[in-house]
């Protein structure tokens, strides 16, 4: 299976603006150095232990997180050998690439502040990885970081196309579209190809890049579960946190309660659940 996705865009202007912008969105050496341990077969805990702990930040951020009320691990975790036989690589592997890319996309712009647009994508990822706990979906600790980034496109739209990115915002509340519905019509293109683009770039898996990519429709049918559950992740996240005022109704395709086969009423523990692990996790990424 190939590990790049490549859907039919509708212009070429997605490549061209990432070339303009290539070297602001580069991910950091530590986390280049961190999947080249994840690509040695003979590398073994302390390799990857070696990596983290050389950024002590990084290393900081990783053992508040692991410590924050998201895991709701029992003591204290002290050490970054002891999240990896706690937790597993594939999950220490997608702390690092959280941090990275918030790292690297940290650049402003006059739309969207960047603590409300993190705060936004981070009540996305905490809310997708529980629905998916609540739903006893296998297999889904990487819907966290995916719903982490899967609005990254936003971000170079809103740098490279205010004019616009402002023009599709105001027009949200009045109308019928979605905002990938909106983009499309307006640039060609929507937030999430741009973002799985981006994706590609950085060779993220392809789980990633067709989450991003797609909405909850029939076309992706093998990420069904893990597109919806991102896109009601995404809906509320702006319905709590986004200055555009749109309702739920308008954040969210019916489509996606029918592939999770659930009801609204039917996730608010959940959506408790995810506001305190959001506000300790905010603390800490976005401090």
């Amino acid at each position: 299976m190939p590990n790049t996705y490549e859907p039919q865009l509708p212009f070429k202007s997605i490549e061209e603006t990432l070339q303009e912008i290539d070297g602001l969105v580069s991910l950091p050496e530590v986390y280049l150095k961190f999947r080249r341990v994840m690509e040695n077969p003979n590398s073994d805990i302390g390799d990857f232990s070696e990596v983290v702990c050389c950024d002590p930040n990084l290393a900081g951020t990783v053992l508040k997180v692991v410590n924050s009320a998201f895991f709701g691990f029992p003591g204290q975790i002290d050490s970054i050998s002891r999240a990896i036989n706690l937790l597993g690589i594939g999950p220490l592997h997608d702390m690092v690439l959280g941090a990275s890319a918030m790292s690297s996309l940290d650049f402003p712009n006059d739309i969207v502040p960047l603590k409300t647009f993190w705060r936004c994508s981070l009540f996305t990822g905490v809310l997708a990885r529980l629905l998916a706990n609540q739903l006893n979906i296998r297999k889904s600790e990487s819907l966290f970081i995916i719903g982490l980034l899967h609005e990254i496109g936003h971000l170079i739209i809103y740098s490279k196309y205010p004019g616009q990115a402002k023009q599709i915002i105001a027009s949200l509340p009045q109308g019928n579209q979605m905002i990938h519905e909106a983009e499309q019509s307006i640039l060609g293109f929507h937030y999430g190809q741009m973002g799985a683009r981006l994706m590609a770039q950085w060779q993220l898996p392809l789980n990633f890049q067709i989450i991003t990519y797609y909405q909850p429709t029939t076309r992706a049918p093998d990420y069904q579960l893990g597109t919806a559950l991102v896109h009601v992740a995404h809906g509320y996240a702006h319905h709590y946190f986004s200055d555009a005022g749109q309702t739920l109704e308008q954040l969210i395709l019916p489509s996606a309660w029918g592939i999770l086969n659930l009801l609204p009423e039917q996730i608010e523990a959940t959506l408790e659940k995810a506001e305190v692990a959001c506000s300790d996790m905010e603390q800490i990424i976005l401090k």
